[in-house]
């Protein structure tokens, strides 16, 4: 009986969980150049591992390498979210794992 109850309780734990997961964080859109967003939107998701891949995706579009692509975006003249470089936006969204990724190695 107290294997089923605890199954029960984690079962219904379990559903919580994912329907928290699934709701929306913030509310975010997306204008002019859409086509750079991954940038914008690993900051907004403080994940590293998208930025990475988004630099990966972004070789010979940008840059020749991903550091020349990290390089070039986090330039005066490079990428912008909401009107912020990228380091400035990742300040403002509290994206310390992405500020810490792009000061060490930009």
């Amino acid at each position: 009986m107290k294997l089923v109850k605890a199954l029960a309780v984690t079962a219904v734990m379990a559903c919580s969980v994912s329907a928290n997961a699934a709701a929306p964080q913030k509310e975010v859109r997306f204008v002019g150049e859409t086509q750079f967003a991954g940038f914008c939107k690993a900051i907004i998701n403080d994940d590293i591992r998208v930025l990475r891949s988004t630099l990966s995706r972004n070789v010979g579009v940008i840059g020749a390498s991903q550091r020349e692509v990290l390089r070039l975006v986090t330039s005066e003249e490079g990428l912008t979210c909401n009107g912020s470089s990228l380091i400035e936006f990742s300040v403002e969204r509290d994206a310390n794992s992405i500020y810490e990724y792009l000061t060490s190695r930009s």
